[in-house]
C-alpha cells in the first residue's frame, strides 16, 4: 500500500517517496496518457529526475500525490507533470513540490498547460503566467485540396532511422524551452489511437516534420517543425496540408491545433488553411526563486 511506503522524513506532512517505492504509484498513473507503460514511467523517473511527493497523513481513500520532473531535457527547469489531489491538499502538495525543486537547484518550476480555471487557481498560489497557448479548430467540409508544391520536396512516412534528423530539425525550429527530447517526441507520436508522422524531404534529407493523430472523429495536429534554414519557403503548408489529408482519410471531421499566442507565422499558416480560434486557451504558469509560497 502507498500508505506503508518507505519515506524520507522532512518533518512536514508532504514528503517525497523513496526512489525504490515510486513504482507503487504506477496504478494511478497508467491512465494519465503521460507514459506508454510502466517501463516508460520508470525510465522517466531515472532520466528526468522524476520525483513523487505525497501526503504523509491523509484521510483520502487513495493517497494524494504529485509527480514532478525535468521539463523535457532541461535540467534547469522542473515541471509539474501530474496532480492527484483536490482542495487544500492539492495546494500543499504543489507548493511543497515546487519549493523542493527550486531549493535543489532548478531555476524555474513550470506547470503543464492549464485550462483557464486551473490557471487562476495557480495564480492565487503565487504562480505567474509564462505562456498562453491558443487553440484553433477546423471542420472538414469535403475532402481537403491538393498538396501545394515546393520544388524537390516530397512527403514521406517516418521511420525509426529518421529520428536523429527529426530531432535536428526540431532543435533548429524551436527555442530551448519548446524543443523536444527523444522520450517526449516518441510519446507525442504515439499518443492517439491512430497516429500520423510525416517528413518533408529533399534528396533524402529531412527538412521538416509533422506529428498528429486521430481519436474517433477528432484529429490533433500536435507538432509541426521546419528547419530554420527552410522556413518561409512553403514547407509548413505542405506538411500541414498532408496531415489534413491523412486525418480526413482516417475519418476525422474536426481538427484541433494549438500554438503560442505570439507565434505569428504559425497563426498565419493555420488561418490560411481554414483554422479558426476556438476561444479556448491553455496557460503555462511558473514560479522561480524570487516567488515565495503563499
Amino acid at each position: 500500500m502507498i500508505q506503508d511506503l518507505e519515506r524520507h522524513g522532512t518533518g512536514e506532512d508532504v514528503v517525497p517517496a523513496s526512489p525504490s517505492s515510486c513504482k507503487a504509484f504506477w496504478p494511478h498513473l497508467k491512465d494519465s496518457h503521460l507514459f506508454h507503460n510502466r517501463r516508460d514511467f520508470l525510465a522517466f523517473m531515472r532520466t528526468h529526475n522524476g520525483r513523487i511527493f505525497f501526503l504523509a497523513e491523509s484521510a483520502a481513500a487513495s493517497q494524494p500525490f504529485v509527480l514532478v520532473g525535468n521539463w523535457r531535457s532541461r535540467s534547469d527547469i522542473s515541471a509539474l507533470w501530474y496532480v492527484r489531489a483536490l482542495g487544500g491538499e492539492r495546494k500543499r502538495l504543489v507548493l511543497r513540490a515546487s519549493e523542493a525543486c527550486l531549493e535543489e537547484g532548478a531555476e524555474r518550476f513550470v506547470t503543464r498547460p492549464l485550462a483557464e480555471g486551473e490557471a487562476e487557481e495557480f495564480r492565487s498560489w503565487g504562480f505567474l503566467p509564462l505562456v498562453r497557448v491558443v487553440i484553433l479548430e477546423r471542420e472538414f467540409r469535403g475532402k481537403p485540396g491538393p498538396l501545394p508544391e515546393v520544388e524537390g520536396v516530397r512527403l514521406h512516412r517516418f521511420r525509426a532511422r529518421d529520428l536523429d534528423e527529426v530531432l535536428e530539425v526540431d532543435a533548429s525550429a524551436f527555442d530551448d524551452f519548446w524543443s523536444l527530447d527523444r522520450r517526449t517526441l516518441r510519446a507525442v507520436s504515439n499518443s492517439c489511437s491512430r497516429n500520423v508522422f510525416l517528413l518533408a524531404k529533399r534528396r533524402g534529407k529531412t527538412l521538416g516534420y509533422a506529428v498528429g493523430g486521430v481519436n474517433g472523429r477528432l484529429a490533433y495536429l500536435q507538432r509541426l517543425g521546419v528547419h530554420l534554414s527552410q522556413q518561409g519557403k512553403g514547407l509548413g503548408e505542405v506538411l500541414a496540408s498532408g496531415m489534413l489529408r491523412a486525418f480526413h482519410a482516417l475519418g476525422a471531421n474536426l481538427v484541433s491545433v494549438n500554438t503560442q499566442e505570439d507565434n505569428l507565422p504559425a497563426l498565419s499558416l493555420y488561418h490560411k488553411l481554414g483554422f479558426k480560434e476556438s476561444g479556448d486557451s491553455r496557460h503555462i504558469m511558473y514560479r522561480d526563486r524570487t516567488r515565495s509560497a503563499r
